[in-house]
């Protein structure tokens, strides 16, 4: 039993020590979170679009590029039609022939990345943009970005704030939550150079860098998160702009959340596979990025056994007691409180107010964030991640690796 306890405890510091850097990261930062440098010179960028039965969103995502407040001459569109069986190709030609700045590559289905790579080859701007085909920016936020690219030649990647476009029940506004938590949390990654994803609904690439890469894995199922640690890898740097806002559609049903998660998963073991060579090295990137991930899964798969064990162990012992509670036995005398108990309950009271004081932080600008919101997406919405988790590694230890969407 004691065992159990001080793991709970290791646990719990692990929690406490990460929550005090981030917010020790925020304090420090806190007046300059939504600073971005201005471009001098508005370099050339190609706007990279794939897309798979998206009939639906399609048609606003480009017009959500081609409103971006930038320079028209120096702004070009390729939209992937990457198999679509329903009428995402026909919507893409009705955009080609109005606009003369927008490329249509027609394909057989390939995935994400193999699309990606195919209009890489077309690319011949300084930079490009990826953007989902469900995904719509504002219209302030690629100028809110490229101007990261003029501080220093190294960095390769930008990447912009994401968060959620259809918010109806229960899953949708609470993924709302999730992605301003994440969102403000890579921003603090920021401060110490940190970004280790640049998301699919709109992240901005070097070409040059990206195609010395040879661009995107086709083999990884989250190609975003890969070509990020790809780039820091080889001693490139990404940057975010918190200003520069994205929206995107996220699954409204709670299957698809799954499904969407499970990829996510999956993809980022993958790329904790491919790289752990470079754990423990040289920068910031072997020091610290490989291992606070690699933490945040073993963590996370520690706690869903602690968790799973104490459930059990409670419905046990009330089925044992159940007898002579009814016959007036008070359990609480077989409640020992001993000194790592006591150092248990402090850790577990300190780790939920810094997590309260985390999300209200991270929750300033989503309309839920009072403490009643908090605590359900908290208890409720974020215990839901075991389920998408126990998935993946189920699916890992089978060598399954099919392509999962929302």
């Amino acid at each position: 039993m004691k065992t159990i306890t001080i793991t709970y405890i290791i646990m719990f510091f692990f929690g406490i020590y990460f929550l005090l850097l981030f917010l020790l990261l925020h304090f420090k930062n806190w007046n300059k979170l939504y600073d971005y440098p201005p471009s001098k010179r508005f370099p050339t960028i190609t706007f990279l679009v794939p897309a798979y039965n998206e009939e639906k969103s399609i048609g606003n995502t480009i017009k959500s590029l081609l409103n971006l407040t930038y320079p028209k001459d120096k702004k070009k569109i390729i939209i992937i039609n990457d198999g679509s069986k329903d009428k995402t190709a026909e919507i893409i030609r009705g955009f080609v022939k109005k606009y003369k700045n927008i490329k249509f590559l027609d394909k057989k289905n390939s995935g994400k990345a193999d699309s990606l790579n195919q209009a890489l080859k077309l690319v011949n701007t300084e930079l490009f943009a990826v953007t989902d085909a469900d995904s719509y920016p504002e219209k302030e936020a690629l100028i809110k970005m490229v101007g990261f690219f003029e501080q220093d030649e190294k960095i390769a990647a930008v990447t912009s704030r994401v968060l959620v476009k259809n918010k109806n029940n229960f899953i949708e506004k609470y993924q709302d939550l999730d992605y301003n938590v994440i969102a403000w949390t890579r921003k603090l990654l920021d401060y110490v150079d940190s970004v280790y994803v640049t998301n699919g609904p709109l992240s901005i690439y070097n070409t040059k860098a990206a195609k010395k890469l040879g661009g995107f894995d086709p083999k990884n199922m989250t190609e975003d998160i890969e070509i990020t640690w790809h780039l820091l890898s080889k001693g490139y740097q990404t940057k975010m702009s918190y200003s520069a806002k994205v929206y995107t559609t996220v699954p409204s049903r709670i299957k698809q959340w799954i499904n969407q998660r499970v990829r996510w998963n999956l993809g980022g073991l993958q790329t904790i596979y491919k790289y752990k060579k470079y754990a423990l090295r040289e920068n910031i990137f072997g020091y610290f990025v490989i291992t606070y991930v690699t933490f945040s899964f073993i963590l996370a798969l520690i706690g869903i056994i602690l968790l799973a064990r104490f459930f059990w162990l409670k419905f046990s012992n009330y089925l044992f007691l159940s007898p002579y509670l009814l016959q007036g036995y008070n359990p609480l005398l077989f409640f020992k409180i001993d000194f790592y108990f006591t150092i248990l309950i402090i850790f577990g009271l300190s780790f939920l107010a810094l997590s309260i004081v985390y999300y209200k932080l991270a929750l300033r600008d989503s309309e839920k964030r009072g403490i009643f919101g908090i605590l359900i997406y908290a208890f409720v919405y974020r215990p839901l991640y075991t389920i998408p988790l126990l998935m993946s590694i189920y699916k890992l230890i089978k060598g399954e690796f099919g392509w999962y969407t929302k």
